[in-house]
């Protein structure tokens, strides 16, 4: 826009280094501006170069009487302004004798063809500008094909990246250059340190991700309620089986075990210990060991392996508890099993 201006200025200012002190014959008022385009300021020029080109007194006459006191050319939001006091002294002359040994009307004639030439010049876009839109138009047509689909510029995360690596760089070359480093060197050890910045961040936030991710693994530990003894656990069993789950029955059934273990001194009490765990404190020559490792086993493949349970597991469990000595070999488990 500023350039456009520029151009505006420079196009009428000849009129400016063209001008003198003229003056109209007495008696003549002089017009208003008038406010015209810049065709309209070119065919204004035009009408009076034709008009000083002949001898027809009579529109020499109407063109002076009718003439603004200067033109007013608005373009592109910009105004420029030509005087026509000296356009109004050669009608004057013109007016009495003939036009062609008139000094004035020869300035008017060529400073009209001055001007008109420079208006004509400036409608029509210069050879850079058709020249730039030319680039821009086969540009436009070359970035629509199909291997372009789908670019585009850098995203916020791009520009937010890129000037925290700027700020990084920027002050680590500060604590470099106190030390007697080649640019090279300094440059190394500098991408060294952010390298390792931006691992050291996508580690912190990976594991972030899955630390509060949905836990799909196995959770070995804390598998039982606090606070039971083992003869709460062996009723909470019996009660399971007699409404005919014996997933539920199994479970409550090795935490018996587990609890009648932890009471009889034969385990720590520690209920967030995996099974295996408390399988390994169990010393291998305890009569104990056989039927925990069994339960355990059964356990563990019913409610984390989750096998479905059946009646033949439940009386398998039921056998591995009188052995823990959690019911005696004539006490039944559930009538019926």
């Amino acid at each position: 826009m500023i350039a456009y201006a520029l151009r505006l200025t420079a196009l009428f200012s000849i009129s400016i280094v063209f001008c003198a002190d003229f003056y109209a014959r007495p008696g003549d008022s002089p017009r208003a501006g008038r406010v015209l385009t810049i065709q309209g300021y070119i065919s204004a020029l035009e009408e009076s170069s034709s008009v000083l080109a002949g001898i027809n007194r009579a529109a020499i006459h109407n063109l002076r009487t009718e003439l603004p006191t200067e033109w007013i050319i608005q373009s592109g939001g910009h105004e420029s302004r030509v005087k026509t006091d000296w356009l109004a002294t050669a009608l004057a002359e013109a007016e009495t004798g003939p036009p062609g040994d008139k000094i004035a009307v020869q300035q008017a004639k060529q400073r009209l063809a001055l001007l008109r030439e420079a208006a004509e010049g400036f409608s029509k876009p210069s050879p850079e500008a058709l020249a730039a839109g030319q680039s821009r138009a086969q540009l436009d047509q070359i970035l629509s094909a199909r291997e372009f689909e789908g670019l585009h510029g850098p995203s916020w995360f791009d520009t937010l990246k890129a000037r925290i690596y700027n700020w990084i760089g920027k002050h680590l070359q500060k604590i470099l250059g106190r030390f007697s480093l080649s640019s090279t060197a300094s440059n190394i050890i500098v991408w060294i340190l952010i390298s390792v910045a931006a691992l050291l961040l996508a580690y912190a936030t990976v594991k972030g991700l899955l630390r509060t991710a949905p836990q799909s693994q196995i959770d070995l530990r804390g598998a039982s309620a606090g606070g039971w003894g083992w003869r709460d656990w062996l009723r909470s069993a019996r009660a399971a089986a007699e409404r005919g789950d014996h997933r539920e029955a199994i479970h409550a059934a090795y935490w018996a075990g587990i609890a009648r273990l932890e009471e009889t001194h034969l385990l720590p009490e520690d209920r967030s210990r995996t099974p295996r765990e408390s399988l390994r404190l169990v010393k291998r020559d305890s009569a104990v060991f056989l039927p925990l490792t069994r339960l355990t086993s059964r356990f563990e493949l019913i409610w984390y392996g989750l096998h479905p349970a059946t009646p033949g597991d439940w009386s398998d469990v039921v056998q591995q508890l009188e052995e823990l000595g959690c019911l005696r070999p004539s006490t039944p488990a559930i009538a019926g099993s």
